[in-house]
């Protein structure tokens, strides 16, 4: 009897997790998708967030049913004083879901284990009330679990409202924290993110360990480097700063880290070069 008991638990578990809560959750992004994207967003986004400004008009629109849904179940927090507006969400969510465009099959799934966003007016400090030398930051993330621990992402406005208008010498510290939490869905960061097979994963990793042992040495060399330099820290500082390179210096990084390039557009599924090409036209 309390064998056939567990069964039937283990059962209705399977329901509510694997089938009612995905479908819930697939009906209330749909709703949020069908609600109005109010026009002044958009001249926002237009006039101060270079990488909506460069979008073909079938991928702003894409990109604005992801920030409605982004909006919808991300919190942002203001620290030391700083004031949310909508126009601060509007800046963050933009750019963090540029990361899902070209995702088909949902499986980037609007950062899952993100729940809440710190946003500092300047710097972030860390260790500011304890005599260790205070560690000064333009951001920081760490994900969540399926156990119920929420991510979080820290973000410095004053790094926002400089770079986001302009290319910014490949420099984005939204584009930088949120690759962070694609590459730690499953825990640490690893430089790999979520691919979707044994055969891209291994593809991935030969050429991002070429790449990033190459990257390593031309920093240790004092070299100069499309990629940032800080890169060289670690895989998945590495991962993060390609993906910077990518959506930013897009060409530079096409004509130096061909094979790079294409497995980076392989993984987010867009092509920032025609993003480019199509604009200046």
């Amino acid at each position: 009897m309390t064998d056939i008991i567990l069964i039937l638990l283990f059962i209705i578990f399977f329901i509510i997790y694997y089938l009612i809560i995905p479908y819930q959750v697939k009906r209330r992004r749909t709703f949020f998708k069908k609600s109005s994207f109010c026009p002044h967003w958009h001249h926002f986004l237009e006039k101060n967030i270079y990488l909506y400004r460069i979008l073909p008009n079938n991928l702003k629109l894409e990109l604005q049913d992801y920030i409605k849904v982004f909006l919808a179940e991300k919190e942002f927090i203001g620290q030391d004083g700083f004031i949310i507006t909508i126009y601060t969400k509007l800046a963050i969510a933009s750019q963090a879901c540029i990361l899902l465009l070209g995702d088909k099959e949902n499986r980037r799934n609007y950062f899952p284990y993100l729940k809440y966003i710190y946003v500092y007016p300047q710097m972030i400090i860390e260790n500011k009330n304890k005599k260790e030398n205070p560690i000064i930051l333009l951001g920081l993330s760490s994900v969540g679990d399926k156990s119920g621990y929420d991510g979080v992402v820290y973000l410095s406005w004053a790094e926002i409202a400089e770079k986001s208008p302009y290319p910014s010498k490949g420099e984005n510290v939204i584009l930088h924290e949120f690759a962070h939490q694609l590459d730690q869905e499953f825990g640490n960061a690893t430089g790999m993110p979520r691919l979707k097979n044994l055969q891209e994963s291994l593809m991935w990793g030969e050429i991002f360990g070429k790449e990033y042992y190459n990257h390593c040495q031309a920093v240790k060399n004092q070299q100069p480097t499309v990629i940032d330099a800080y890169g060289a820290i670690s895989s998945a500082e590495f991962f993060a700063v390609v993906t910077e390179a990518f959506f930013l210096n897009s060409r530079l990084l096409q004509a130096n880290h061909p094979l790079l390039y294409d497995q980076v557009s392989k993984f987010y599924g867009v092509d920032p070069i025609q993003w480019i090409i199509n604009y200046e036209l």
